[in-house]
């Protein structure tokens, strides 16, 4: 159970509008001189969540008696003893049926972007191969199997590159292996 704050139209009993934590399908129409019925409710809500009803300050001077006979609010208004229709409005707060919890949808994967995850990461990898191999290359300090190496390396991160190019890309790839 949660709590709604409604406001009826004093003339017609209508719902001018609700305010709700819960569900709002509440309606109200006028029964009769000062009689408000309003369905959709659980009753008035208790306190400390409710605060009861508040009466426009054009209704001043109004006595409002509420009752809940399942599943009606009745609302009788009267003044000086004499039934009496609302000038303005009222405003109750009421209990109403909590919303059902709906279960949050399963989360799509993103193909798209958990391939490009992982040709970043393997690129990271490569780069990390590289960077001491082609220092070595570059200070004519490599040995053979070092330039070996470098080349396999470059390779490797070349056929990363060019994974967005291949047909079926990104649900078909075919991964290149990286260097032992």
């Amino acid at each position: 159970m949660t709590r709604a704050a409604i406001n009826l139209n004093g003339p017609t009993g209508e719902v001018i509008d609700v305010t709700s934590l819960g569900r709002n399908t509440i309606s109200s129409h006028k029964a009769g001189i000062g009689e408000y019925r309003v369905q959709g409710t659980l009753g008035m809500a208790p306190p400390p969540e409710g605060w009861g009803y508040v009466i426009n300050p054009l209704d001043a001077g109004v006595e409002v008696r509420i009752r809940h006979v399942a599943p009606t609010l009745e609302i009788s208004v009267s003044r000086d003893g004499v039934a009496s229709d609302l000038q303005h409005s009222l405003t109750l707060h009421v209990a109403v049926e909590a919303l059902p919890i709906e279960p949050l949808p399963e989360p799509v994967p993103d193909l798209l972007a958990s391939v490009l995850r992982g040709i970043a990461r393997c690129r990271a990898q490569a780069d990390q191969a590289i960077a001491p191999l082609q220092d070595a290359v570059d200070l004519d300090e490599a040995s053979e199997l070092e330039q070996q190496h470098l080349r396999a390396w470059k390779r490797y991160r070349v056929a990363l590159n060019r994974l967005p190019d291949q047909d079926g890309f990104p649900d078909n790839l075919q991964w290149p292996a990286a260097p032992q």
